[in-house]
């Protein structure tokens, strides 16, 4: 099995800028985000669909992504800030988080991906993220 673009990062063969990471998981910010500070948790088991997670990957998973919401919401001032599981484009299961400047618009406009941010803009999100959760 090839290895996914994920699996790649978490190997640290492609860069990213992390803003957490345990034996389990990472999070990443996402290199084309739709709104500013949108983050992926990663497992580091390379599968495909979030159901066939076992049940403590599949809790651990979203304990963090949890803890990286909170950290969003008050590094990035964020009215509310959504999830979304996928493993679609990527077969290697993620949840993308959506630190919402706004609630006017439904998550639904921000789904497909957004234009290529800046490594100097997302370094800088990444550490105001990173303060955020030693708070």
């Amino acid at each position: 099995m090839a290895k996914t673009i994920f699996t790649k990062i978490l190997n640290r063969e492609i860069p990213a800028h992390f803003i957490y990471e345990d034996e389990f998981c990472a999070a990443i910010l996402d290199k084309f985000p739709t709104v500013k500070g949108q983050s992926l948790v990663i497992p580091k088991e390379e599968i495909p669909y979030a159901f066939d997670l076992d049940d403590d990957t599949y809790i651990h998973l979203f304990k963090i992504a949890k803890k990286i919401a909170k950290a969003s919401d008050k590094a990035l001032d964020a009215k509310r800030t959504c999830l979304a599981i996928e493993g679609f484009d990527v077969p290697h299961v993620h949840v993308k988080i959506y630190p919402m400047q706004s609630t006017e618009k439904g998550l639904g406009a921000f789904l497909m991906p957004g234009d290529e941010a800046s490594d100097e803009e997302l370094a800088i999100i990444a550490t105001q993220i990173q303060a955020a959760l030693e708070d």
